[in-house]
């Protein structure tokens, strides 16, 4: 059994190892180890958010993903294979499910609320303020004050715009490749 590339530690992405069959499966198993992690974190919140306990586990899982998609969507754009294009494409859905259950995530949004009017939100830098503060803002671009049906309407947006920006780039990269002077 042959490892996943896009699921082992590397300081630059092992791009020679990875295969079209690598992309799904890492993002998903990606996707379910965040989504485990953040039920787990979210299951029994401190007194306290602090920067420490919400934003630098949020972060490693940010980080994780984009170690296991980013070198995936690199080579989609820069050696385009039919078998590379359908493996990216169909992440793009999970990535964009997953992107709006974040956005649109109550017990997250309260603690991110909670942190930013705590005490410790004093003694953050600008610049751990800022994050936090557009994160915030990104909650409410994302709906979380929509009503249900709404937000699920938001989702199915997102999820189509998705495709399109697939589409449009596809088509981009395909038209830039037939071209011959």
């Amino acid at each position: 059994m042959t490892t996943n590339p896009l699921l082992q530690a590397y300081d630059l992405p092992p791009f020679q190892a990875i295969r079209p069959e690598h992309v799904q499966p890492a993002v998903e198993q990606v996707l379910a180890e965040n989504r485990a992690q953040l039920a787990a974190l979210l299951a029994e919140p401190p007194a306290q958010w602090d920067w420490a306990s919400l934003i630098e586990p949020l972060d490693e899982m940010g980080e994780r993903l984009s170690r296991a998609f980013s070198p995936a969507s690199h080579m989609n754009a820069v050696v385009n294979s039919p078998e590379m294009r359908a493996a990216y494409d169909a992440c793009l859905p999970l990535l964009s499910e997953y992107s709006t259950e974040m956005g649109q995530n109550a017990a997250l949004f309260a603690a991110y609320q909670q942190l930013s009017e705590g005490e410790a939100f004093a003694r953050l830098d600008t610049a751990q303020k800022t994050i936090i503060e557009h994160a915030l803002r990104d909650f409410r671009l994302s709906g979380i004050a929509l009503p249900p049906a709404q937000q699920k309407r938001y989702g199915a947006l997102q999820s189509r715009l998705s495709t399109l920006q697939s589409q449009f780039s596809n088509q981009l990269l395909d038209a830039t490749q037939a071209w011959t002077k």
